[in-house]
């Protein structure tokens, strides 16, 4: 109508600033309503270019070479899988949010080179009075091991008390390692839909809903890991000859954020 595309909800809302995916691509409709064709978008903190169809494809992802990597080989995530692992903790309610709900995401690295992620899965069942976290990835999967309604024992407190936490198993090759991101940044904001969030990095006042363990470390303390850094940069360097960031992270992050919103 009046020369536009526009979409109607189940409620029979109109969908506004918002994305749509069908028939395998992604759609923006914008703030009146229509269609974005022929025209960027700023949306979730990233750029989108809109074709005369109205398809979108990110535009900023590509200042990354593994983000570009990525998104030139149509990377998919791998979908979740859950293990009953831990034993119940409906009694660890989150501690450190006003709501019991968990306000950030911390993206760790189990610092072991020889591991599978069987094997790391396999360690947490039978030493989850030490540490655990709610889930692993690696190229080929992201397994959910504890509920992500409670809270886990990864990062220390207070970011126990507020945080979704999961391990990256070390993967090896420039195929695997960008398989593996885009599973992390997948888990990542599967779980910031869930819960309401919006994809931000980690600020020194606590705030963001992003977090690496060595974030953690910086800005709110009782650990001292600094993980992912050195695992990123390795394979970065190592693969694609550049670097790999947590804002580099928060792109790929927000292009999954956007097809599930």
């Amino acid at each position: 109508n009046w020369g536009h595309t526009y979409y109607f909800q189940k409620d029979g809302s109109r969908l506004d600033n918002g994305f749509y995916n069908n028939w395998g691509h992604t759609y923006y409709f914008t703030g009146d309503g229509s269609l974005a064709q022929n025209t960027n978008v700023w949306a979730y903190g990233s750029q989108y270019h809109a074709d005369n169809a109205g398809i979108v494809s990110p535009i900023s992802i590509y200042n990354n070479k593994i983000n570009s990597y990525i998104m030139n080989n149509n990377i998919s995530p791998a979908d979740i899988t859950y293990q009953n692992v831990i034993p119940d903790v409906s009694n660890h309610v989150y501690s450190g949010t006003s709501d019991g709900k968990p306000n950030m995401i911390i993206v760790h690295e189990t610092a072991n080179p020889n591991d599978s992620i069987q094997g790391e899965i396999n360690y947490e069942r039978n030493h989850y009075n030490e540490a655990f976290v709610h889930a692993f990835v690696d190229a080929n999967s992201i397994i959910q091991i504890s509920t992500t309604d409670h809270e886990a024992w990864g990062a220390a407190y207070p970011a126990n008390g507020r945080a979704v936490q999961f391990e990256q198993v070390e993967v090896y090759g420039a195929w695997n390692f960008a398989r593996e991101l885009v599973n992390a940044a997948y888990y990542t904001a599967f779980n910031m839909h869930k819960y309401g969030l919006t994809p931000s990095l980690a600020q020194s006042n606590g705030t963001g809903t992003l977090w690496s363990h060595h974030n953690v470390s910086q800005y709110l303390g009782g650990t001292d890991h600094t993980d992912p850094d050195g695992y990123w940069s390795r394979n970065a360097r190592n693969y694609f000859g550049s670097g790999y960031t947590m804002s580099d992270f928060l792109q790929l992050v927000n292009y999954e954020y956007a097809k599930l919103s």
